[in-house]
């Protein structure tokens, strides 16, 4: 894989071999490779810092396009502008907040019934509801 108008004859680049944090798995016969959640981020974050893209493509033997995919699919898991999350994360957590806001419902229309009870019989509410 290449990037745009750059030649290349290896994973090698010129300042040396891929980090072995980095290199992804290689599987089956073929040149497909397997790049996990905690790797995508480091290439990421090491694009951000203002390493031109042309360099990180040579540096990890990838394609330019593979880089805007992997950024298009976390831009959904920003926490705070510049940190990047995993998209599973994100989505794990949005489930959470959905179950706490349901939750959370049902309380307030508790609330609201027993106020409606106490209002028929004639009862003062206790202070601070």
């Amino acid at each position: 894989m290449l990037c745009p108008g750059k030649m290349q004859t290896g994973p090698l680049s010129e300042e040396g071999p891929m980090d072995a944090a980095v290199k992804p798995v290689q599987t089956g016969r073929g040149r497909r490779r397997r790049w996990s959640a905690e790797q995508k981020l480091i290439v990421l974050q090491e694009w951000q810092t203002g390493i031109p893209l042309e360099e990180i493509c040579r540096k990890y033997a990838m394609n330019a396009a593979q880089m805007y995919r992997w950024k298009r699919s976390l831009d959904q898991g920003l926490k705070e502008p510049g940190e990047l999350v995993p998209k599973s994360q994100v989505l794990g957590l949005q489930k959470r907040v959905e179950e706490l806001e349901r939750a959370l419902g049902r309380k307030a229309l508790e609330v609201d019934v027993l106020k409606k009870a106490f209002e028929l019989k004639g009862l003062r509410l206790p202070e601070g509801i």
